[in-house]
């Protein structure tokens, strides 16, 4: 009889001797029995479980435990980018189009380039990844040269032509960098 069988009929005849004696319940009684026939069956067809290797079991722990550091690290680390991220967001939803005076644009832009680089710090990204990050802004950085000091492109003014040109020429290059990066 294999090792597992015999430990539980061992188990149900000290069961049955309980009971008989009166130190456990007839409800104990069947939950401990039942309990020793599934755990001598469950032994005897894995015999994997019958060997109990508590020196891996404890490098398994300590894995448990890195891991977990790992996770509270990366969630840290998620906490931190998401509200740079979402305070962009926020921002460009409730202000787009709203803000028109040229002070109101130009603190928009520096806190917009203040958030990117909280994120990118936060993501800690490549140099190249970080390029890629602010190419828009430093698109609209070059608008914002084109126009200078102006507060609005009027049609009398003497470069007025020159300007929408350049303008026109930046808009086909942002318009081509987004259909890019749709592609990706």
């Amino acid at each position: 009889m294999p090792v597992p069988l015999a430990i539980s009929a061992i188990a149900f005849i000290i069961f049955t001797a309980l009971l008989w004696l009166g130190h456990i319940g007839e409800a104990a009684y069947c939950f401990l029995v039942a309990a020793a026939a599934l755990l001598g069956l469950v032994l005897h067809g894995f015999g994997r479980l019958q060997e109990l290797d508590l020196k891996n079991l404890r490098l398994v722990l300590r894995e448990i435990e890195q891991t977990k550091k790992e996770l509270f690290v990366r969630e840290e680390k998620l906490k931190a980018i998401a509200v740079p991220l979402a305070q962009i967001i926020a921002l460009t939803g409730a202000s787009e189009g709203r803000l028109g005076s040229r002070e109101s644009w130009g603190v928009k832009r520096e806190w917009y380039k203040k958030k990117l680089q909280s994120l990118i710090s936060a993501l800690e990204l490549s140099s190249a990844e970080s390029a890629e990050t602010q190419k828009y802004t430093e698109k609209y950085a070059e608008i914002d040269r084109i126009f200078g000091q102006r507060e609005a492109l009027q049609t009398t003014d003497p470069d007025y032509k020159e300007i929408i040109a350049r303008v026109e020429t930046l808009s086909a290059e942002l318009l081509e960098m987004m259909k890019t990066d749709l592609t990706k």
